[in-house]
């Protein structure tokens, strides 16, 4: 790998990893809003059965409350995140085009739902995650597209009388 891929994926996991630390403080905020807990708690909500306290909360559904209302770390934690990713996707698979068409077909998938879960929401944060999620779906798609595989095409050997 070379040192400049090493450069942006170091980087990318510190913004990551400092953006989640202040994402969770900011979540901390759901704590003392109890009113909240049965809109924004669902990962507490649905493993206590409905019934949430202050000292149930889960860890997650603080991030669900700083994506909610305070979305500006949190977007920078996902961005970091999709970062990684495709960062991972385009230097493991390189040589395997149909694996690494596999793997962005599969987070086009996963982030088209989620932006299609989010568009409708009545937060501001939500709607921004969605714009993200279908972003995110617009660059695998473009990345199966664009990208040809690493070594050999079929247009390098065009012309060289192999289709002849």
């Amino acid at each position: 790998m070379p040192f400049k891929k090493i450069v942006l994926m170091s980087g990318a996991i510190v913004v990551f990893i400092l953006a989640a630390l202040i994402s969770w403080y900011e979540g901390g905020q759901l704590r003392g809003e109890p009113w909240e807990w049965r809109y924004t708690a669902v990962f507490s909500n649905w493993a206590n059965e409905g019934f949430t306290n202050a000292d149930n909360l889960w860890v997650l559904d603080h991030f669900v409350y700083a994506a909610k209302f305070e979305p500006f770390y949190p977007l920078v934690m996902a961005i970091s995140f999709f970062f990684v990713l495709f960062l991972l996707t385009f230097w493991l698979f390189r040589g395997r085009r149909v694996v690494r068409n596999a793997i962005l077909l599969l987070i086009a998938s996963i982030s088209f739902l989620a932006c299609y879960a989010l568009f409708d929401s009545p937060t501001i944060g939500f709607r921004l995650f969605a714009v993200l999620f279908g972003m995110a779906g617009a660059f695998s798609i473009f990345g199966m597209i664009a990208v040809k595989s690493g070594g050999s095409s079929e247009a390098k050997s065009f012309g060289k009388g192999e289709f002849s």
